[in-house]
């Protein structure tokens, strides 16, 4: 019998009318990093799921549903050449401090992790005028470096109503190569999947789950960016938003606050990883690692997007399988009329290879248009641990 595999499903609705062509190009992301022994020892492979205005991105400026999937590095490039900028998808540098020194150091990290870059579009909604790629990179980890900050910021947010025009992006995170005393191998950061931005209804309180788990089994906590850790979204907070330490994020849109139908700001999550118990990292009894997740919400007085129905299971369900056997579930979706359903996806954290099939209209009583699909993934002996898989809907709207 295989190693027990522990899954736990999000689920979310992909909706239109978010984005129009205004300045700016990024729209979110999600960083975490994996330490591993490369040739010439330890390497970060740095891990970025970003959202960007369709047609700004690197699915390049004819990007689409059916480029779902492919590699970027043609297309990528195509767009640094008509922006005339290199550092249009961002700018990389790290921040270190060995023995040795006596103040850290900050440097410059593109061409290295550029010059290792491995990148595919994961999502488009073309109605909506966005798209999503995942970005991996590697770099060395530097001798007698204690930590390493890792940073990712550029120029600029889509417009922020809430926040102000032209705002530049920041995301860092805090990366420890000491040995853990229960592995014996280096701390790997938490994992987190979230939609680049999300609907919500004006004059009400909202609530956003963002879904986390730690490869290495640590308890996570999460927090409101604070300072500069997620640039302005953490130095201009929206009103009254608040998040809880298991990642609940809680914002009221009363009008009184300021926000307004239409209106579109920028959210900060930092999620930090603490040991369990008797844990050491490099000889100290708490690890820490710290990562960042950000995205953009936009406030409307009517939302009308597809929902999952019964009997899909609740979103946050988590299941354990075992290696070797299959998993499958079967998800149902109603539209709002006169739309219909238009196509299922299902995103892992971990490049997991999930199929969806039998995508068919059915009967739910009380209910009509629906339709099901049936997601379905054999996770190998290699797949043994914690994995997320974020399964969407979207309805003929976009």
């Amino acid at each position: 019998m295989g190693r027990i595999i522990s899954i736990l499903m999000i689920l979310s609705c992909l909706t239109q009318k978010i984005l129009t062509r205004q300045n700016g190009q990024f729209i979110g992301a999600s960083m975490s990093f994996t330490i591993i022994n490369g040739t010439n020892g330890f390497e970060v492979q740095l891990d970025v799921i970003s959202g960007w205005v369709l047609g700004l991105g690197p699915c390049g400026i004819n990007c689409s549903r059916a480029s779902i999937n492919s590699n970027t590095n043609i297309t990528r490039e195509e767009v640094l050449q008509k922006q005339g900028d290199s550092r249009f998808y961002g700018n990389w540098t790290v921040e270190f401090k060995t023995s040795s020194m006596r103040y850290s150091q900050v440097i410059d990290i593109n061409h290295v992790v550029y010059s290792s870059l491995n990148e595919r579009v994961v999502d488009v909604s073309q109605k909506a005028r966005w798209e999503q790629v995942w970005t991996v990179m590697r770099y060395p980890m530097i001798p007698d470096a204690p930590y390493m900050d890792i940073t990712f910021e550029g120029l600029s947010w889509r417009n922020l109503s809430l926040q102000g025009d032209n705002a530049k992006w920041h995301l860092q995170m805090k990366v420890e190569p000491q040995l853990r005393s229960d592995t014996g191998k280096p701390n790997n950061s938490p994992q987190a999947i979230s939609k680049p931005f999300y609907r919500l209804l004006l004059d009400k309180d909202n609530y956003i789950r963002v879904a986390t788990i730690d490869p290495d089994g640590d308890y996570v906590k999460c927090s409101l960016s604070e300072y500069i850790e997620a640039g302005i979204a953490s130095r201009l907070p929206l009103p009254n938003i608040t998040v809880t330490e298991d990642c609940i994020i809680t914002i009221p849109s009363d009008r009184s606050l300021g926000y307004h139908n239409g209106s579109i700001g920028a959210v900060g999550i930092t999620v930090r990883d603490y040991n369990v118990s008797g844990l050491t990292l490099g000889g100290r009894l708490r690890s820490l690692t710290a990562i960042s997740i950000q995205f953009l919400v936009q406030f409307l007085d009517k939302i009308n997007e597809p929902i999952f129905i019964f009997p899909t299971l609740e979103g946050n369900h988590r299941f354990n399988i075992y290696s070797g056997t299959t998993w499958k579930i079967n998800v149902y979706a109603e539209p709002i009329s006169p739309a219909l359903i238009d196509r299922f996806s299902c995103l892992g954290r971990q490049h997991e290879h999930v199929e969806i099939i039998n995508v068919k209209h059915t009967s739910v009583p009380n209910h009509v248009n629906v339709k099901m699909a049936t997601i379905t993934w054999t996770p190998l002996h290699t797949d043994v641990g914690n994995h997320i898989l974020c399964v969407g809907v979207e309805d003929s709207n976009g």
